[in-house]
């Protein structure tokens, strides 16, 4: 099937073989020419599940072979990710919160917190709202960064169509206290390649790092030690609004 979704304010045609992309993607369905073209073929599909074998085999967790229909969602995503790079968009792994009219990035490996984090965020800001809840498109622009909701949101599913300016990245890490800290961009560095969908391909993996690059110019970056309890949100809101 044939369809067209417009995510970062760009038309991505889909050609997929079985129609649970097409659930996935019902907010973002558009009636405009698409800027490009992603089609899904079987190889795809055995891709993504001998990548998952091969992950689970890696953390030594049981592995869950997945059906074709789900499979090819992350196929779809994975090819939407490089041929974003043409147009100066990346995706990041974290989660993406809408406050205020812009938007704070929260990173860190899986099972930190990113989640329960954002929301207290949720709950002590009534206005607060997850634009993505895994995997959100960031957008380098003339005119700075923005954060893009896609339907490619994680096991919750919280996602948003809304592109909001970046205002801050933050990266949590656990601590008996809340303690939130700008920091160097250069010394974080590591941690946000890290969390970064990186190409395979040498091209496209340049296309990445200039990127990266630039979010680094353009965005504030912060350390939050945090004791997962609700007044860490608070905590976090106030260190980075303070240096803004």
């Amino acid at each position: 099937m044939k369809f067209i979704i417009k995510i970062a304010d760009i038309n991505v045609g889909i050609k997929s073989i079985y129609d649970e992309v097409l659930s996935l993607c019902e907010d973002y369905i558009s009636d405009g020419k698409a800027d490009f073209w992603v089609e899904i073929t079987a190889e795809d599909i055995a891709f993504e599940r001998e990548k998952a074998r091969s992950e689970a085999a890696f953390e030594k967790r049981p592995y869950v072979d997945f059906c074709d229909s789900y499979l090819e969602t992350l196929a779809v995503y994975r090819k939407i990710a490089v041929k974003m790079l043409d147009f100066d968009v990346f995706l990041m792994h974290g989660v993406a919160l809408g406050l205020d009219g812009g938007a704070y990035l929260f990173t860190a490996p899986s099972g930190v917190g990113k989640t329960t984090h954002t929301r207290f965020w949720c709950e002590m800001y009534p206005d607060a709202f997850i634009i993505n809840g895994d995997k959100p498109l960031i957008k380098i622009t003339d005119n700075g960064v923005l954060v893009c909701g896609t339907p490619w949101a994680g096991k919750e599913g919280l996602n948003r169509n809304v592109s909001l300016p970046l205002k801050a990245v933050c990266t949590l890490f656990r601590g008996k206290e809340n303690i939130i800290e700008p920091v160097d961009f250069g010394k974080i560095y590591p941690l946000i390649i890290g969390q970064t969908y990186r190409p395979s391909d040498e091209k496209n993996m340049q296309k990445t790092l200039e990127l990266i690059k630039k979010l680094g110019k353009n965005v504030r970056f912060y350390t939050l030690f945090c004791n997962l309890e609700p007044d860490c949100a608070r905590i976090a809101k106030e260190g980075m609004d303070d240096n803004g």
